[in-house]
């Protein structure tokens, strides 16, 4: 499989995943628009220094380079920094995915966008692609808005909804799954709340999704999400069960303890029957995926 691939979120978990996925498994040229002058994990990978709120720059760029697909990995992700940056997470989280879409329509090649369970309020989760969506927080309503405009500007598109994303980073950054880790190795105790349930996914698995999607020119909407549907608090204890640590030290408590600026949907998470039927994969279970992670550290 070969293809000119414009990637953009390459720092991010998901982005990086896809990055070296697509670099080690096909023969595609990969160009990362970034504005870092350097990604690590992958030192002979071209890079385009471009802002991304640069719509000219951006959609020049691009257009030079003539992309079969572009990827999306891009997104303003903190939840309650949205309620106060609502600018920022428009431009980033609806705007961009919008110019992307009008772009790639004009090159008549892909867009592969990322989305999330937080598009949805939470009453009644786990979700399937077709359920109605209705964002609690203004992050989950710039998500939304994404999703619905590149769906308003392109009909070749493929939209990955996702949930409580951890993986390695080359970058240092955290996740829940890590962070729950991390503290526990130093023997930390937790409060965590028995509430906010998801299905933590392992990046590497949306990558792999990713590939076979581009195998089979899959489109639409479809949920990447791990088998592991749980509250936050009983994913932390399966998080200490999986090496070996000390559950003792977590504590449940209520959600109403943990205060947070933007609302979170209390029963979320994603359902993969559509994703297993389309590309015939499944996202790891939680101890599988920890275990690998570490095994790849």
């Amino acid at each position: 499989m070969k293809h000119k691939i414009v990637l953009l979120g390459a720092t991010g978990k998901v982005g990086e995943a896809v990055c070296k996925v697509l670099k080690s498994r096909t023969e595609s040229e990969i160009l990362i628009i970034s504005n870092r002058s350097e990604h690590s994990f992958l030192p002979n990978v071209s890079i385009a220094n471009v802002n991304l709120t640069d719509k000219k720059s951006l959609r020049q760029t691009i257009r030079e380079f003539t992309p079969s697909i572009i990827i999306n990995a891009a997104a303003y992700t903190n939840v309650d920094a949205c309620e106060d940056n609502k600018h920022e997470a428009m431009s980033i989280n609806a705007e961009l995915p919008e110019t992307l879409a009008k772009i790639s329509r004009s090159l008549d090649s892909k867009l592969i966008h990322f989305s999330t369970d937080y598009i949805f309020d939470g009453k009644n989760g786990p979700y399937t692609e077709d359920e109605l969506p209705n964002p609690l927080s203004f992050y989950g309503k710039s998500k939304l808005a994404g999703e619905n405009l590149i769906r308003a500007n392109h009909t070749n598109f493929l939209i990955i909804r996702t949930n409580i994303v951890y993986g390695n980073s080359s970058y240092g950054k955290s996740d829940f799954i890590r962070w729950i880790i991390d503290n526990l190795r130093q023997n930390r105790k937790l409060n965590i709340i028995t509430g906010q349930s998801g299905n933590p996914t392992y990046s590497q698995d949306i990558a792999e999704a990713v590939l076979r999607f581009i195998q089979k020119n899959s489109m639409g909407i479809f949920n990447v999400a791990g088998s592991f549907l749980a509250d936050r608090y009983n994913i932390a204890l399966e998080t200490a069960r999986a090496i070996g640590l000390d559950s003792s030290l977590i504590s449940p408590v209520p959600s109403s303890s943990l205060v947070q600026k933007a609302q979170r949907p209390e029963s979320g998470g994603l359902t993969n029957i559509k994703t297993l039927r389309e590309i015939d994969f499944a996202p790891s279970d939680l101890q599988t995926g920890i275990k690998n992670m570490l095994d790849c550290e």
